[in-house]
């Protein structure tokens, strides 16, 4: 695939933000009726993650981190945090965290929504544990195992599930299935169905008149399973 400064094909971009170290990116692009990972889920620094947006027609992206924030939300959880929480399963609730407990994680995605919004024209936010079980509620028990250390069987599984839901051709090992490899991909495919197929997706939205931030909230919704 040529770069921006040739032909292009839009791309999705998605990205799982972590600490400087732990931070993930992975693109797709529409391929013979389905989608291809462009760019495998690879571990990224902001600045590479910028530096591919410029070199490559990156239509839109989704950010696991909360974008958005009130200072009325004293508690760290926003409107949008309390409707994902309703939606889904009581002992797993906990997979919506605080703000107030992640502040690395909002303050990284925020300078990157910032630096991405020149050239970006899409940003928004999802939850990729959230879209798992959404995907497919009957793999809950691998949703709630996938990022545990030995959860290689089920990160395995759900990748397998979600790149024959949604038809992305699929060339990555199954031994390098990270579960930050496999919530970038998530991410892409949020980014993808947005412009696609947005009728897919749920807008959770945080309804604070005091908020700021950019992009809204989008998971796939709870109706989505096949």
């Amino acid at each position: 695939m040529k770069n921006i400064h040739g032909l292009v094909q839009p791309q999705y971009l998605g990205i799982d933000i972590g600490g400087a170290k732990n931070t993930w990116m992975c693109a797709l692009t529409t391929s013979n009726g389905g989608l291809s990972i462009v760019q495998q889920p690879i571990h990224a620094s902001l600045k590479d993650i910028i530096q591919y947006t410029e070199n490559y027609l990156v239509v839109s992206t989704a950010i696991d981190a909360q974008l958005t924030w009130s200072v009325s939300d004293e508690k760290g959880f926003r409107g949008s945090d309390d409707k994902l929480r309703d939606l889904l399963p009581r002992d797993s609730r906990n997979w919506v965290a605080s703000q107030n407990s992640l502040m690395a994680v909002p303050v990284r995605g925020r300078q990157l929504a910032e630096c991405l919004s020149p050239i970006v024209g899409t940003i928004i936010e999802t939850h990729p544990r959230a879209c798992l079980y959404f995907a497919n509620k009957s793999l809950i028990k691998s949703v709630k195992l996938y990022k545990k250390v030995n959860g290689q069987e089920h990160r395995t599984r759900l990748w397998q599930s979600w790149t024959r839901q949604f038809g992305i051709k699929n060339k990555l090992e199954m031994s390098a299935i990270t579960d930050d490899a496999l919530d970038s991909l998530v991410c892409a495919t949020i980014a993808y169905l947005f412009h696609h197929s947005p009728h897919q997706l749920t807008r959770l939205s945080h309804s604070a008149t005091d908020k700021r931030g950019r992009g809204p909230f989008f998971v796939l919704s709870s109706t989505s399973e096949t």
